[in-house]
């Protein structure tokens, strides 16, 4: 039995280095979810602080939890006309990033591992193209990209998170029912999209209406996370996505002006809106700093395939690297966007959504979950490092470009 000051003390340490790594990673842009991994496998297979088998059952329900106030928070943050003008352009680049990536990769781990066909596939979902919002999105910002490139790798996130868990739970789906429809799982794709949007606009515009008239009222930020479980909930069980629904919900509450134009409605909720964005962003911050420690608490230790797992991992990035070099190409064809396409391409962090998939893997005990779970991890490191790198060279650009203008001047 654990100890609950050992407990404590702990959860403090993890929250004070996820502090000072978030400070770090806005002076460098290098994640801190790599520390915090790093963290997790020290308390957990090296030191043996925490059981892994105790936590599995519960990470699954909290990776679920931490996705949805990230996208929510996401949502809120994204202005809609930039939205409004990147979305199309988001949709090609997240359709050729992730099928193509999906499919490349799954038949490259079927043909070098001699894995099944089907837990190939399983695999190359949980990785084929996810870029993750916690770092993405403040990254994208404090790089001074233009509103309409962050708009686009907000949506970019939401999407592609779509397209992964659809395409997961397919592959999952025709590897136990032993049945494989492939036009199902493109109908599936266009029901979650249609059914994501109608309930998270529904209930999105209906609240701002609530909040309105409740804005002086206490825990209106409590009121206002019911009613983004309520949307999740509902469009999960309508069939529709309800990650998609959540993040919809977040950008019409970040932008109640344009209902305040439509009906013409006398409302000012600015004070609120800034409240709500502040009180996210900590929840977020808070959620994802444990998730990740526990990402680590749960990874396993093979000196036997440890050169094997890495050296796989390595030649996913390398292909996710090179899809999205083509991905790119097109989405930003003759847009404005196309002078940030070197910072658009290296934005390829993973995190949440792979994380979560392959807790959902080992906790149905596939026979490949603890391989799937450990090739993740080295994608998350791997991509989190090219994104940090990124980071780095886009401010040396930018410094550059600065010291150059007061020379000129």
């Amino acid at each position: 039995m654990l100890d609950a000051t050992l407990v404590f003390t702990v959860i403090a340490a993890i929250l004070i280095i996820g502090f000072i790594g978030d400070l770090f990673f806005k002076k460098t842009g290098i994640p801190f979810f790599i520390f915090l991994i790093a963290m997790g496998i020290i308390l957990g297979p090296i030191l043996n602080v925490f059981p892994r088998e105790p936590l599995l059952p519960a990470l699954a329900i909290f990776a679920e939890l931490t996705l949805l106030m990230v996208l929510f928070y996401g949502g809120l943050d994204t202005r809609f006309g930039a939205a409004l003008r990147g979305g199309g352009r988001a949709f090609i680049q997240v359709s050729i990033y992730v099928l193509a990536s999906t499919t490349i990769i799954g038949l490259l781990v079927n043909f070098l591992l001699g894995w099944d066909i089907l837990q190939s596939f399983i695999f190359a979902s949980m990785v084929g193209g996810e870029t993750t919002a916690a770092v993405v999105i403040p990254l994208s910002r404090s790089l001074n990209f233009k509103e309409i490139t962050v708009a686009f790798l907000t949506l970019e996130t939401a999407m592609n998170t779509i397209f992964s868990i659809v395409l997961f739970f397919t592959f999952l789906g025709a590897y136990t029912t032993g049945v494989s429809n492939w036009l199902s799982a493109v109908a599936t794709i266009a029901e979650d999209f249609g059914v994501g949007i109608a309930i998270g606009a529904l209930l999105g515009s209906v609240w701002v209406y609530i909040l309105h008239f409740l804005q002086k009222q206490k825990f209106t930020y409590v009121l206002t996370l019911g009613l983004i479980f309520i949307t999740y909930a509902v469009s999960t069980r309508l069939g529709g996505n309800g990650e998609l629904s959540v993040i919809i919900f977040g950008i019409i509450l970040g932008n109640y002006y344009l209902l305040r134009r439509i009906t013409r409605h006398r409302m000012s909720m600015d004070a609120l809106q800034k409240q709500l964005g502040a009180f996210q962003e900590e929840i977020s911050f808070l959620m994802e700093t444990l998730f990740f420690v526990f990402l680590g608490l749960t990874f396993v230790i093979d000196p036997a395939v440890i050169i094997s797992d890495l050296t796989t991992a390595v030649a996913v990035v390398a292909v996710l690297l090179g899809v999205r070099y083509v991905a790119t190409s097109i989405s930003t064809f003759k847009s404005e966007m196309r002078s940030e396409r070197q910072g658009i391409l290296l934005m390829c962090a993973q995190g949440l959504v792979p994380a979560t998939l392959v807790i959902i893997a080992l906790n149905l005990q596939l026979p490949l979950a603890n391989d799937f779970l450990s090739i993740v991890t080295y994608v998350i490191i791997l991509t989190n490092i090219v994104t940090a790198a990124g980071a780095i060279l886009g401010r040396r650009r930018q410094r550059t470009s600065r010291t150059s203008a007061e020379w000129t001047i």
